[in-house]
């Protein structure tokens, strides 16, 4: 709660959490959409995991950053909804 409170305010504190809130989120969300991305665009690596260049041509060179970063902006809008969604739920069911 009070994570949220800090977060609707507008001056240097929130920037603050938000950035590192960013931070601590980029970990856990690479590890789950890089697999993703070498399965959508049919890459066969050998089980490393990264954004640079494989050797595998214009795929992994340019198509790769920015399929990741699109899947990466549809997951957070997703759990950007479930928080939405599971919060009202929450509020009707303890009123």
């Amino acid at each position: 709660m009070i994570l949220i409170k800090i977060l609707k305010r507008k001056d240097a504190s929130s920037l603050i959490v938000a950035i590192l809130l960013a931070l601590i989120i980029t970990q856990p969300l690479s590890s789950v959409t890089l697999p993703l991305v070498d399965k959508i665009l049919f890459n066969h690596n050998t089980g490393s995991y990264s954004m640079g260049f494989n050797g595998n041509g214009w795929k992994d060179e340019y198509l790769s950053p920015v399929v990741w970063a699109l899947l990466q902006i549809v997951i957070l809008e997703l759990l950007g909804w479930v928080y939405v969604i599971g919060r009202k739920l929450a509020v009707r069911r303890s009123k």
